[in-house]
């Protein structure tokens, strides 16, 4: 049991040493979003409006569209590495990030930035567009902001190649509009094409394989010591 617990420990928390390295420039050999990711200009009334790149790989890109008929709508899509050397069982790594989601928006309402978090619902997303299969994640939940005025928000995980790609919808709950946050992703999601690995993360990736192999070896030596003994 320790050793699965250690495994999973490294699987996941490797990115983590990753990210308190700042980078003075961006790496040549990160994902080249603007070269590479392809994204809609229009996706039905939505109209892309900011593609932003960040210094530090790990944090990606975000993209944000608006929709002239309801201006106060907050559509913004995060596509970003997944901070894992494996990410085989999907629905798992899709959960455990939509957790952290909500983790954040729950700090950030300690912090003072809402009022007040509802959660709302947890449910799975499954849907086909142009002969492919999407399968994520979403969760609905009500944010009230210091003004009180309240927001209906969702948000959406998915994966593609070896990045997610989250979605963070919310819309003024006094506006009535016939579309779904579902609907949004159904119109976008499909359209988006990511860049493949970077050279960078797979070096990350790699290196941290090796140190995991080399920590288990380590502990297999010292139970087989202890077994002997």
């Amino acid at each position: 049991m320790f050793k699965n617990h250690f495994l999973i420990g490294t699987l996941v928390l490797f990115l983590a040493a990753c990210q308190t390295t700042q980078q003075q420039s961006r790496p040549d050999n990160a994902s080249n979003y603007e070269k590479d990711l392809v994204a809609p200009q229009l996706a039905g009334e939505l109209m892309l409006k900011d593609r932003k790149v960040f210094d530090q790989p790990e944090y990606g890109m975000s993209l944000k569209y608006i929709d002239e008929n309801f201006p106060e709508d907050y559509v913004t899509v995060y596509i970003y590495p997944i901070a894992r050397v494996s990410w085989d069982d999907t629905q798992e790594v899709v959960s455990e990030e939509l957790q952290h989601v909500m983790a954040e928006i729950e700090s950030s309402s300690k912090m003072g930035k809402y009022k007040n978090v509802k959660p709302e619902a947890t449910k799975n997303v499954a849907f086909e567009s142009k002969g492919k299969e999407f399968v994520g994640k979403k969760a609905q939940f009500t944010i009230q902001m210091q003004n009180k005025a309240e927001y209906h928000s969702e948000a959406y995980v998915f994966i593609s190649e070896d990045k997610y790609i989250k979605f963070r919808l919310s819309f003024p709950k006094h506006t009535a509009r016939e579309n779904t946050g579902l609907d949004i992703v159904k119109a976008i999601l499909p359209e988006i094409t990511v860049p493949k690995e970077s050279e960078y993360m797979f070096a990350i990736r790699e290196s941290h394989r090796k140190k995991m192999i080399e920590q288990w070896m380590k502990l297999i030596m010292k139970s087989a010591k202890s077994e002997g003994s």
